[in-house]
């Protein structure tokens, strides 16, 4: 298995993909790596979901701008976050957990349902619109905690994020309006080698000097 430095240095966005099936003691491990990452409040809203069904693999590639990879890899993931976990009840848990494990003080400022604006106990509130954005911040870290182990044991990846009809999403798997779409991940071992690295830019072109008086 690569080191984390070694899958980050070799993961490629892959779009060309042998049949060969992907072992589910593999996926366990990819997604026991996503299950570790990290997210505000310990929130955890990542949900993911294993599809092989070739219809429901023709149906997203559909939904995703008629991008074939994704009919071609043998696995997609579809990741989701979840709401519920920004609701009343599941703040108060998250919250009290981590004042039960001293890193966090007796307070909160989002022990409100998302979308409604009455602060619980006189508390802040956290609309539906910031209750997404944290959502879809915390799943990104998942996903890609996933995306680096799976590059680490040897299998391709590549990351959709554009999904139209967010809703068939959910109709096509029968799933509730409170799981939302923030991505797919085409998965299966890479065919024709490994694809050369895109640009990137340098270290200096992307950090920031702060201005002193």
């Amino acid at each position: 298995m690569l080191t984390v430095w070694e899958a980050i240095k070799m993961r490629r966005s892959i779009r060309k993909f042998a049949q060969d099936d992907v072992p589910e003691d593999i996926l366990a491990q990819m997604f026991e790596a996503a299950r570790l990452a990290p997210s505000g409040h310990n929130r955890q809203p990542w949900r993911f979901l294993v599809v092989r069904n070739q219809k429901q693999k023709d149906e997203l590639c559909r939904m995703c701008r008629g991008q074939r990879f994704i009919q071609e890899a043998p696995v997609v993931i579809v990741c989701f976050g979840d709401l519920n976990r920004y609701k009343l009840q599941a703040t108060r848990q998250v919250h009290q957990e981590l004042v039960e494990l001293g890193v966090a003080d007796g307070r909160s400022n989002y022990l409100v349902e998302p979308g409604q604006g009455k602060p619980a106990e006189g508390m802040g509130a956290m609309a539906l619109e910031d209750a997404l954005s944290h959502l879809k911040a915390n799943s990104y870290i998942a996903i890609e905690h996933l995306v680096l182990m799976a590059t680490a044991m040897g299998l391709g990846t590549c990351w959709v994020s554009r999904i139209s009809g967010l809703a068939e999403v959910n109709r096509l798997f029968s799933l509730g309006d409170n799981l939302v779409p923030v991505a797919l991940v085409a998965l299966g071992y890479a065919a024709g080698g490994q694809p050369p690295p895109r640009p990137r830019l340098s270290r200096q072109e992307i950090m920031i000097e702060a201005q002193t008086d």
